[in-house]
């Protein structure tokens, strides 16, 4: 006796569909449930995270900050140490104590000085050398504020007395032979009266050479 499907087709299409519907609608539900917990864990680490970055962006401009006012200052520095290099040149630190030495070498029981004269002189540069030589410095002009070269002299007039010609030539020789001193010149002198001692007066003049500094 054959079988007959009392069920309808329809039924069984819409149980199909039902069927298919719940399938989905789970897969949906856990997909919707899945994106919440990332949406509510990204929100959680984005509320941790935020400060922190933050703060990571708050320090990398300070820092920044920071290394400006480091350059800043190591500029204003060097430029305080290049002002003070320059006004020692144009004092003329340890020219003094070069000039006596010399003068200490050359002078003998036979010669001796009446007076001594030192005289500065400075000579704007049109163009910077580079390096610095010796007796070159750069400063600030007054009013503009840019920096300009220099180079600096000291002349050295002196005038004194010696026992004899030759004592004044000998005298006048140790000052040429120096190497602190260049350009020595003999100006005039003056030979006293016997009844007077027969003393020799002399004056000369000479220019202090420059010399790079030790660092």
């Amino acid at each position: 006796m054959a079988d007959i499907d009392m069920i309808p087709r329809s039924y069984r299409e819409g149980l199909r569909v039902r069927r298919t519907v719940a399938v989905y609608g789970t897969a949906l539900a856990a997909l919707l449930v899945l994106g919440g917990g990332a949406g509510a864990f990204l929100h959680w680490r984005l509320a941790v995270e935020m400060p922190r970055l933050e703060q990571t962006r708050a320090a990398s401009a300070q820092a920044a900050a920071m290394r400006t006012q480091l350059a800043n200052a190591q500029a204003r520095k060097d430029a305080l140490a290049g002002d003070l290099d320059a006004l020692a040149g144009l004092r003329g630190s340890g020219e003094v104590t070069a000039l006596a030495r010399v003068l200490d070498h050359a002078l003998n029981e036979r010669v001796w000085l009446a007076s001594l004269r030192l005289a500065r002189t400075q000579e704007a540069l049109q163009a910077t050398p580079s390096p610095l030589p010796p007796g070159t410095v750069q400063a600030r002009a007054a009013q503009a504020g840019a920096m300009q070269a220099m180079r600096l002299g000291t002349q050295v007039e002196l005038t004194g007395g010696a026992l004899d010609d030759a004592a004044m030539t000998a005298f006048l020789a140790a000052l040429a032979a120096d190497p602190a001193l260049s350009d020595v010149r003999f100006l005039n002198s003056s030979t006293a009266a016997e009844e007077d001692g027969g003393t020799v007066g002399f004056s000369a003049s000479a220019s202090l050479v420059k010399r790079q500094e030790a660092p």
